[in-house]
């Protein structure tokens, strides 16, 4: 694609890869603990999605096809993936992370040896689910405000982000251990990249390509 991709590793170059791919509203930051837990055994990747943290974030709704996102997944695992000639690799995803992780290892079996997924079902579940159970449609109502131009990125950065503040650090929806609770540095490290001037735009694009 052309695009500059920030990504984050830690082990040995020769290592198995093990790619880790964030979910809204991170970036690479959410891996920072398995980095240094997993870096024995594989190059871990902490990868910063198109148009997330450090990556580059090219203008409009178009640029985040779901087939760019995989597009981009694809090249990096090839690219790093060791040996040369055999890019295979553990994909780890969690949230749009995991939506994407699915796609791929559906998509281009040969580059994924193993694959583990959080909070993400497979799209086609997720719909199957949807249609069964209608109380779906009221716990993801926050993605069909974010079809919307315009409101969400107001909604979400009011009051210095107050929303994806306590979406990251309450009780309810954050970390339950309060020991262990985001600090503020640590919630800046998120919000930095999505308060520069149309940083939460291409995040919410990731959303308005769901349905076309």
């Amino acid at each position: 694609s052309g695009l500059r991709l920030h990504y984050v590793t830690r082990g040995p170059p020769g290592a198995p890869l093990m790619l880790l791919l964030h979910g809204f509203p991170q970036n690479w930051f959410c891996w920072r603990h398995l980095l240094r837990e997993l870096s024995a055994r594989f190059r871990v990747v902490a990868l910063d999605l198109r148009g997330c943290g450090d990556s580059e974030k090219p203008r409009g709704r178009a640029s985040y096809r779901l087939e760019l996102l995989l597009g981009d997944i694809r090249d990096v695992i090839e690219a790093l993936g060791t040996p040369a000639g055999s890019p295979r690799c553990v994909l780890v995803g969690h949230d749009w992370g995991g939506v994407l992780a699915w796609e791929v290892a559906s998509s281009h079996p040969r580059l994924v040896e193993k694959l583990v997924v959080m909070d993400a079902p497979h799209r086609g579940v997720m719909a199957a689910f949807t249609a069964r159970h209608p109380s779906q449609l009221l716990r993801s109502c926050y993605i069909f405000l974010f079809q919307l131009p315009w409101l969400p990125e107001l909604l979400l950065s009011l009051a210095d982000f107050q929303l994806l503040r306590w979406f990251l650090s309450s009780a309810l929806t954050g970390i339950q251990d309060p020991a262990r609770r985001l600090s503020e540095q640590e919630l800046d490290s998120y919000l930095f990249s999505l308060s520069q001037p149309g940083g939460l735009s291409p995040p919410i694009h990731y959303y308005r390509n769901l349905f076309g």
